[in-house]
């Protein structure tokens, strides 16, 4: 996106902080980077919702001492699978594919934006 090389940038590379539009806080990327941070986010939505289904079944199995430890740590684990949902809706709306370029492509939709 040409918003990103006419921007005051840090020395490291990056936009200083507070002069980006918002669009411009998603960095151009290739299919390879795309599907790593993809599968990253699938794989521990993935897990934290096992994780919940497991905490729960196991609860009648478990002394009744424990038990509500083993429904708020599910609880919790249910929690951070649907946080974790969010964030990966956010970051396939933020990129798409089309048939002119082999890597994803900005959308202009900012990612993870409800938690800023």
């Amino acid at each position: 996106s040409s918003d990103l090389k006419e921007l005051p940038l840090s020395a490291s590379g990056l936009p200083v902080a507070g002069t980006a539009p918002r669009e411009a806080m998603l960095f151009p990327m290739t299919d390879g980077q795309f599907q790593l941070v993809y599968n990253t986010l699938s794989f521990s939505l993935a897990s934290m919702m096992a994780t919940t289904l497991f905490l729960w079944m196991r609860v009648p199995a478990i002394a009744a001492k424990y038990q509500s430890a083993l429904i708020i740590s599910g609880l919790v684990t249910f929690i951070a699978a649907y946080h974790y949902m969010r964030i990966f809706n956010s970051w396939t709306e933020a990129y798409k594919y089309t048939l002119d370029s082999p890597d994803p492509q900005l959308t202009g939709v900012p990612f993870n934006d409800a938690y800023r």
